[in-house]
């Protein structure tokens, strides 16, 4: 019996090698299933990456607050500049009452030219606390960041973005040399990791940071904050320490019940949960294109195969007539059609990795490739493929040798 299969297993091969541009239709059809399945996939995958990356970036549990754009004065709205009224004393009181903050950084910011040299760029300078790179989980690439140390004497100490260190210095490490920021003398003790463009549009790369007291004092001039950022110990407690900073801060400021409020408080959380939510319909809907696109190749698959056995009804009739059996039959064309997809369905595995590290590259996406889901993906396709290759097996197995022999 075992010879009699492989025999069959033999002609089979034959076969497919005579008709090779049918073969590599079928693989073709296999491959482009699987391919589409794996490479669509890690697009999503690629895509939900980003988010939560800069998401991270902008500190997971952190609560984001900073001035309205306009409020009501004289029961009249006033537009056109922010309210200066984030001081210190409303961050001295959030960082008392709001017992789950772990980190928080007070943050100025204003736009100045700085110097280096013969060379000189217009960017944003960015006055904040030493907890603020660590708030964000941003590592420096070289150097140090400033301490509690250099807060309390005002030091004139810069952090510079990547972009900016590049474009001052070049390859030359910036690491002691001296900067000038609107005419003010400073030394470079650190650059940052590079990180790109956020979620709120700015390219941190392209910013200059310096100790908060130093910025306010030296640099600016103002005796009030563009933000606060309050790193909270968990996602459970988000929404509860919100609510106690909204609390302190109307009544800081004296908002009564019906007035707006002066301030905004951006919930990270929030965020996440929109993202993520949007992330996970992608997902979804990324799962269903894979579903029809297995489901198309196995329809595109058991189309060939059945053009195929209406092409050799002569030859299958033949065979029956000579002493092969239903099962003889059913075996060599299953034998052939599997055969096939697998091999496909290998090929559309390996080239996914290519072609999906060429996805990410071309639309700027991290490169993912889910190994899971591409042995889920090859595994549902053999499954699809073989379910499907029972029809035009049958049919050829059912086939009447005194009819396929009239055949024409």
């Amino acid at each position: 019996m075992t010879t009699r299969y492989l025999q069959i297993m033999v002609r089979g091969l034959r076969l497919l090698w005579r008709y090779r541009l049918r073969s590599g239709l079928l693989m073709l059809s296999a491959a482009l299933g699987v391919g589409g399945v794996v490479c669509s996939v890690n697009y999503g995958a690629g895509g939900s990456n980003q988010i939560l990356d800069q998401i991270r970036r902008m500190g997971t549990n952190a609560l984001i607050i900073t001035p309205a754009e306009s409020r009501a004065i004289a029961g009249r709205a006033r537009t056109g500049g922010a309210v200066t009224t984030l001081v210190e004393r409303d961050y001295a009181s959030i960082r008392k009452e709001v017992a789950t903050r772990t980190r928080s950084s007070a943050i100025v910011t204003d736009s100045f030219r700085v110097k280096a040299g013969d060379l000189s760029k217009s960017t944003a300078i960015i006055g904040c606390e030493p907890d603020y790179f660590a708030i964000k989980d941003w590592p420096l690439l070289a150097g140090e960041a400033f301490g509690a140390a250099h807060e309390r004497s005002a030091a004139r100490v810069a952090v510079l973005g990547n972009a900016v260190a590049v474009d001052l210095f070049g390859p030359v490490s910036p690491i002691g040399q001296r900067v000038m920021i609107n005419r003010v003398p400073f030394v470079v003790i650190g650059v940052l990791s590079e990180r790109g463009q956020g979620l709120d549009v700015n390219n941190e790369d392209n910013q200059v940071y310096v100790p908060l007291t130093t910025a306010m004092h030296r640099l600016m001039n103002v005796d009030h904050y563009n933000g606060i950022v309050v790193e909270i110990e968990s996602l459970s407690s988000m929404n509860t320490a919100a609510a106690q900073m909204r609390s302190v801060l109307r009544v800081l400021h004296h908002i009564r019940i019906n007035q707006a409020d002066d301030f905004q408080i951006q919930n990270q959380k929030t965020l996440l949960d929109t993202q993520m939510a949007a992330a996970t319909r992608l997902d979804f809907f990324l799962r269903w294109i894979a579903a029809s696109a297995l489901t198309v190749s196995g329809l595109g698959i058991v189309a060939i195969t059945w053009i195929a056995v209406k092409e050799r009804t002569h030859e299958i009739g033949t065979r029956r007539s000579l002493g092969a059996t239903r099962g003889d039959i059913f075996f060599q064309i299953s034998f052939e059609s599997a055969g096939l997809a697998l091999i496909g369905s290998l090929m559309g595995v390996g080239v996914s990795w290519p072609v999906s590290r060429v996805i990410s590259a071309s639309v700027g996406l991290p490169f993912v490739f889910d190994r899971k889901t591409a042995a889920l993906a090859f595994v549902a396709a053999i499954s699809i493929d073989l379910a499907f290759c029972v029809f035009p097996s049958r049919k050829a197995a059912s086939v009447s040798p005194i009819e396929a022999l009239r055949y024409e």
